[in-house]
């Protein structure tokens, strides 16, 4: 490749894999005269219980939506403390807010980056009544451990697994345990809807009321009997969510190709996310390198977007963030969050990414770190 050719070249960080059948599910849902919450939005939770081994899936609009719902439905709300990691998306401590509860945030392990139980006993308060765990870059926490420690401390356990469907735990996919789960279905996620998202559960009485929460509180024709907001997904989403789901086996093979090329290569200069025994499948939603300094971090990513390749860095923790740190009063230390987020790096991964865009941001990562 030229240098010019190189100068042109632009590798997306999360390309969504839209192909002809896609389409024309959305267009079906078109020319249906029918295009908000209907029979295929029905059609879609059926398949995507089946696909999580849950009883039940609810679809909403977005993964903030099924956050709120899953707490709402858990009846968590003002007085409430949840705790919550600090690394995670800012999603899943705004859900906690959005109800009128207080995020107590967590720290993180400095290897696989979830919350442990250890890291969890130090922050109970007397008030605390949830635990919202999140499987950080998609791969699964410990969930007997987490629901263990639910049991211990007698809290409501919820799964922000937003970036984790298709992962497996211990054989069994993310989604088949007793808590409650989300997942999400935004553009950059394994299953794209543009945006969506839903809630999981094995218990009826709770797809009941999340069925009733994400449509206003609505019980029958304009009777209301709980509060509830305009959660709805539409048709339209759905429709593409079914044809996307079709994929989700090939595009977990596709991801993993592309980490197994990406740790293969760049093994020695840089760490990576440590995946334990007991993950069975990593869906890698993300892909982040950790390298030995800020600094270096900071010029390697200058130096990737120059020439092309678009990063992210996953994530700002939550207490660092310039809202958050001063609306909401958090306490305690959190230094295995704070030195990962002044390390990590991601890499482009998406569905739609290709072999030879990934060797390209290969060798644009080691020129790069050839020239610091």
């Amino acid at each position: 490749m030229s240098a010019s050719e190189a100068a042109l070249r632009k590798v997306p960080w999360s390309p969504p894999l839209f192909e002809p059948e896609d389409q024309e599910a959305a267009i079906r849902v078109i020319r249906s005269g029918w295009m908000t919450q209907g029979k295929e939005t029905q059609a879609f939770e059926t398949e995507l219980a089946a696909a999580l081994g849950a009883k039940h899936a609810v679809a909403v609009n977005n993964g903030t939506s099924a956050l709120m719902a899953a707490l709402l439905v858990h009846g968590i709300g003002k007085g409430d403390d949840v705790l919550v990691p600090t690394m995670t998306f800012i999603a899943t401590v705004n859900a906690v807010i959005a109800v009128g509860a207080n995020p107590v945030l967590v720290d993180c392990d400095p290897r696989t980056l979830n919350v442990t139980p250890e890291l969890l006993k130090e922050r109970l308060t007397p008030r605390t009544k949830a635990l919202l765990f999140v499987d950080v870059y998609g791969m699964p926490c410990d969930l007997e451990a987490m629901q263990a420690f639910a049991d211990e401390y007698g809290l409501v356990l919820i799964e922000d697994a937003a970036e984790a469907i298709g992962a497996g735990y211990k054989a069994r996919p993310v989604g088949s345990f007793a808590h409650t789960a989300i997942v999400s279905f935004h553009m950059a996620k394994l299953v794209p809807t543009v945006e969506g998202g839903c809630v999981v559960t094995q218990e009826d009485a709770l797809a009941s009321g999340l069925r009733q929460i994400r449509n206003h509180g609505m019980g029958g024709q304009y009777h209301y009997v709980t509060f509830g907001l305009n959660l709805r997904t539409t048709d339209i989403q759905a429709a593409l969510g079914r044809s996307q789901l079709k994929k989700l086996p090939r595009i977990l093979k596709h991801r993993q190709t592309i980490v197994d090329l990406y740790k293969e290569e760049l093994s020695g200069l840089a760490a990576f996310q440590d995946v334990p025994p007991y993950v069975t499948t990593h869906p890698h939603m993300i892909f982040a390198m950790f390298l030995e300094n800020s600094e270096t971090r900071d010029k390697l990513n200058q130096y990737l977007n120059r020439h092309g390749v678009d990063t992210r860095i996953c994530w700002v923790p939550a207490h660092a963030q310039p809202y958050h740190s001063k609306a909401l009063a958090f306490s305690g230390a959190f230094p295995n969050a704070e030195r990962l987020a002044a390390r990590n790096l991601s890499l482009p991964l998406g569905n739609a990414l290709s072999l030879e865009d990934a060797r390209y941001v290969v060798q644009t990562v080691k020129d790069g770190l050839r020239g610091l």
